[in-house]
């Protein structure tokens, strides 16, 4: 009895041990929260011990579980969203920013979400060789903010990304140029991709270089008045620019043996 007694009182000890645990081990469940309330404290605290999964599970709960008017939502929306982006996963993250927005455009997480959003969407568009509908759509949001929130502290981070967005596009139209012009001597192709950087990204940096590119188009076709009328634009864009002194002199044409400045290689990505 003596003996069985600790038997039995041993296996009681031992399977006491493997519940508590297994309930350890279960981790962050839904059904353990008594109310939402209690489910968003618990999802955040999940949030902000960087456990992304769990936290999206609970915020895509509530999500579900809250009313339309529930004060929670928004709050909801922008940490899923957030979640998702610490995933990497950029579509979702861009949703769930969007969906704060679209239901809560007033509300003081509204421009940090659109920002969000136009960020998620610029994560997608990692490379300037690959397509770039999502770059473009970033840009889209981002302006969209710009107009809608255009005092809020987000908004000169907006300015930079698409600063930094449009010079992406206008590398990816330079680089096209510059394999008519390199690789197919299709100067007139290569011009057109040019001329589209020049007028349609002008601040940015790579501007500059279509104009270096479609002057050396023009010299290979031997247009010497459009070289001419090239280099005076140049002179008054670029002032100050050493290489445009070199390709262009300083006189009022062209030098049609200028030196023009080895354009960089192709980029791999952005």
């Amino acid at each position: 009895m003596i003996a069985g007694g600790r038997r039995l009182t041993g296996g009681l000890l031992v399977a006491a041990a493997l519940v508590s645990l297994a309930g350890c081990r279960r981790g962050f469940e839904v059904r353990d929260f008594a109310n939402p309330e209690a489910l968003f404290r618990g999802a955040l605290q999940e949030f902000e011990q960087g456990k992304w999964a769990n936290a999206i599970v609970g915020f895509e709960r509530l999500t579900l579980d809250l009313s339309s008017r529930d004060a929670l939502l928004p709050a909801t929306y922008y940490y899923l969203a957030l979640a998702h982006e610490k995933q990497r996963e950029y579509l979702l993250a861009a949703q769930s920013f969007a969906r704060l927005t679209d239901a809560f455009p007033s509300d003081t997480l509204a421009p940090r979400s659109m920002l969000g959003e136009g960020r998620s969407y610029q994560n997608l568009w990692r490379r300037v060789d690959l397509d770039a509908d999502y770059g473009t759509k970033a840009i889209g949001t981002l302006r969209v903010m710009l107009t809608a929130y255009p005092d809020a502290p987000e908004a000169a981070e907006a300015r930079d990304r698409i600063a930094t967005l449009e010079d992406r596009l206008a590398k990816k139209d330079y680089e096209t140029g510059m394999h008519y012009l390199r690789t197919r001597k299709a100067y007139d192709s290569a011009i057109i991709y040019f001329d589209d950087v020049i007028e349609t990204y002008p601040s940015t940096p790579t501007a500059r270089l279509a104009w270096f590119g479609k002057l050396q188009a023009f010299r290979a076709r031997k247009w010497t008045d459009e070289a001419k009328d090239a280099c005076v634009e140049m002179r008054k864009k670029y002032p100050s620019d050493a290489e445009v002194r070199d390709a262009c002199g300083t006189g009022p044409g062209a030098d049609s043996v200028g030196t023009l400045p080895t354009p960089p290689p192709a980029p791999p990505g952005a």
